[in-house]
């Protein structure tokens, strides 16, 4: 399929779809970036170290964003 296909098939789309395919395409690029491998290293040693959330902190974590719309 030629980058011409794509774009009228995409175009067809409707907007929620188009949506949903865009932060689909923000994902990829994000995660093969340089920059988030790094990340996740950083995190991952960080992990290794002891740093670590317990599943009751996360919790209340989410419940407050949630609480916040977030």
């Amino acid at each position: 399929m030629t980058l011409l296909q794509i774009q009228r098939k995409v175009k067809a789309l409707p907007r929620s779809e188009r949506l949903a395919l865009s932060a689909y395409l923000k994902h990829l690029s994000r995660a093969e970036s340089d920059s988030n491998k790094r990340s996740l290293d950083a995190a991952a040693g960080r992990m290794a170290k002891g740093e670590k959330v317990t599943r009751a902190q996360l919790q209340r974590l989410h419940k407050s964003l949630r609480a916040a719309g977030v």
